[in-house]
């Protein structure tokens, strides 16, 4: 019975999206949400920016659902507020997908909203880094500068998929990565809302590959809200064999790429005198572009993301063994 409502769940959300994303014009022209190409912009005609749109209407309806039919009292709490984090960030996204809000405005909100969650359940604060390769703890002290600690991380993981959303497929094929890895690591209860969102996640990526809608800040900001607080909840729960589910090198080196590039960028601009959020051809992807031509240079930023994560589950299998 279970299951068959889950599917029942799992194909709404997917019909929804596709729906959606069928209809994405008539959407975005009434929102006055539609990408423009002007400038360096290059796509040839106006394009819905869909993303905040899709997953407001497609997934957290249906994740409500899910919850309320499917999540224990230790789970119910904190699932909801992974939820409403999600919706929070894609409507900040969605409106400056329309009215272009001022960059601190965002970072405020921001800070705002991961701070709520890491304060208000413990389930989205990291107190302490626990390293496999090598063993290693770190406490972090206080419960507000695990909070701070907390927000930064979130912050700047928000900003690094923002900034990698700038050809179509990376940041959806990302983030489909992102959450297979972290669902062989999560506990039971978070895999059907695992599951409800890589399958909006990949209707989203058929559309955007094709080029007919992008993500937009609305989808960008929330894609990385979701991923970052379900990294942060699965980091918090204790593993099969080991003290946690997932460790604090391999979330690093699971979000290494984007993040990175997002450093780079960031100091760069600085240096030059520019804003971080001013616009450029300086990305990781645009190099790739040039060098490897599209969707060549995809395929090789993908492997570059998931490499090194990778390399360091095998490692740490191999580590494992020869310490017992």
């Amino acid at each position: 019975m279970y299951g068959t409502y889950y599917i029942v769940l799992l194909s709404a959300a997917v019909l929804v999206a596709i729906l959606l994303c069928f209809n994405a014009q008539r959407i975005c022209s009434s929102l006055n949400i539609m990408d423009i190409p002007v400038g360096r912009k290059k796509h040839s005609a106006p394009t819905p920016l869909m993303g905040g749109v899709v997953l407001l209407g497609a997934f957290v309806p249906i994740a409500l659902v899910c919850i309320a039919a499917f999540a224990s009292e230790r789970w119910l709490g904190s699932l909801l507020i992974w939820v409403g984090c999600v919706s929070a960030m894609a409507l900040v996204g969605l409106g400056d997908d329309r009215h272009s809000l001022s960059p601190r405005l965002r970072l405020l909100i921001s800070f705002a909203v991961f701070a709520a969650a890491a304060a208000v359940d413990p389930t989205f604060n990291v107190r302490v880094l626990d390293f496999n390769i090598p063993p290693l703890t770190l406490g972090l002290g206080t419960w507000w500068l695990a909070i701070i600690f907390t927000v930064i991380c979130c912050v700047g993981l928000l900003n690094a998929v923002n900034m990698a959303d700038g050809k179509n497929g990376l940041v959806l094929g990302l983030s489909i990565g992102w959450m297979a890895i972290l669902a062989t690591r999560a506990v039971g209860p978070l895999l059907p809302l695992i599951g409800l969102f890589a399958a909006v996640l990949m209707v989203l990526f058929v559309f955007n590959m094709r080029g007919k809608l992008f993500l937009g800040d609305g989808g960008a900001y929330a894609i990385a809200t979701a991923i970052g607080l379900l990294a942060i909840m699965v980091y918090n729960t204790p593993g099969t064999h080991t003290l946690r589910a997932i460790s604090a090198d391999e979330l690093v080196l699971l979000f290494v790429v984007p993040v990175a590039d997002s450093f780079r960028l960031t100091y760069k601009r600085l240096r030059q005198g520019r804003s971080p959020m001013s616009a450029d051809r300086d990305h990781l992807h645009h190099h790739l572009l040039d060098i490897f031509g599209w969707p060549k240079g995809l395929i090789v930023y993908w492997v570059a993301a998931f490499l090194p994560v990778v390399a360091i589950v095998i490692i740490g299998i191999s580590y494992a063994d020869i310490v017992r």
